[in-house]
């Protein structure tokens, strides 16, 4: 990957709209609302990331017509200094693709960031406008709606592209290039519309994440306030087995009336394969629970994937709380490679 590109002089800066974004999804959707302002976007995405950095592979942000932004590359005087070199040649032809690396340590030369982290990331600038990229814009969004499709995003030296799945695929002929694939936002499923479920339901929606809620009770007022669920439905929990399959990618969370519901839950899903299976409770109902699954011949590795009392030991006590130590545990899986 080619790294060394010309420095820029900064542009002067001012106070513009921030727009913070859930998920990639989340991004790509309002980038393709903003293309319609007129005049171009500027999307930047950090490619290559060494060490401690601020931005991370993947990260994106945009700077959008009128000034605004969209997302984050890490924040800090590096990205304040990306997002003017970014607005400064919004409408020069020629200028993109850019890559520009940024070595985060303070002794170094043109590509110092202003930060002394240590790390480094290189990041890539591509301008966006004009009915093809919208469309491509539109492409992205949509493969994005539905489960993994086999298909990448390409950021390369000859533009952004969609591809097919990399692994299927040669390497890029382009000096540099990135992918990543294109997946749906990813989901969790809480069983019980409590007040946890609740609190559990607007952390995860702002984390980005699917929210679905399933219950067996009517007229809860908790289900009734809960916004935040993109889907909400009323089961026998005798049958909740029908409606989570098996999924590697699904994030999923006991917290059913009591312990009767759970124990009618847990043998139904604990069988099954999830990215994360946990159960809420107190260590004593958790220690009977289990131990009459092992009466009944549960094995023991089945029992060990079930993360139980949930969350972080933070002694948590309000739903609130609960809801952040389990929202630490699933982001700590889910970013685990």
């Amino acid at each position: 990957m080619a790294l060394s590109v010309p420095s820029h002089q900064q542009a002067a800066s001012c106070e513009f709209e921030y727009h913070p974004v859930n998920n990639q999804r989340d991004f790509w959707q309002q980038v393709l609302t903003h293309m319609g302002d007129g005049g171009p976007c500027v999307v930047m995405c950090v490619v290559e990331s060494i060490g401690s950095s601020p931005g991370r592979r993947g990260f994106k942000m945009c700077v959008v017509p009128g000034g605004g932004l969209i997302g984050s590359i890490g924040g800090g005087s590096m990205e304040h200094k990306l997002v003017e070199l970014a607005r400064s040649l919004a409408d020069r032809d020629g200028a993109f693709p850019l890559l520009k690396r940024q070595i985060h340590q303070a002794d170094l030369g043109q590509d110092r960031s202003g930060m002394i982290c240590s790390g480094e990331q290189t990041v890539a600038f591509f301008r966006l406008r004009g009915e093809a990229d919208r469309l491509l814009v539109e492409r992205l969004v949509a493969a994005m709606e539905e489960p993994p499709s086999a298909l990448d995003l390409e950021l390369s030296a000859s533009g952004i592209h969609i591809v097919a799945d990399g692994r299927t695929m040669q390497p890029s002929p382009d000096p540099w290039s990135y992918r990543e694939a294109l997946h749906a936002q990813p989901r969790i499923a809480i069983i019980g519309a409590g007040h946890v479920s609740l609190a559990l339901s607007r952390v995860m929606d702002q984390l980005g994440f699917r929210v679905e809620i399933y219950d067996d009770r009517q007229g809860l007022n908790t289900w009734d306030a809960n916004t935040f669920a993109q889907q909400r439905t009323l089961v026998n929990y005798d049958r909740i087995g029908d409606h989570l399959p098996d999924d590697p990618d699904l994030y999923v969370v006991l917290a059913s009336f009591g312990y009767r519901t759970d124990d009618r839950v847990l043998r139904q899903l604990i069988s099954r394969r999830f990215r994360y299976i946990g159960m809420l409770g107190s260590a004593e109902k958790v220690r009977a629970l289990f131990a009459a699954l092992r009466a009944d011949g549960v094995a023991e590795e089945l029992l060990a994937r079930v993360h139980a009392p949930i969350g972080l030991p933070i002694h948590s006590r309000t739903p609130e709380e609960i809801a952040v130590s389990i929202a630490a545990q699933v982001i700590g899986v889910k970013n685990t490679q």
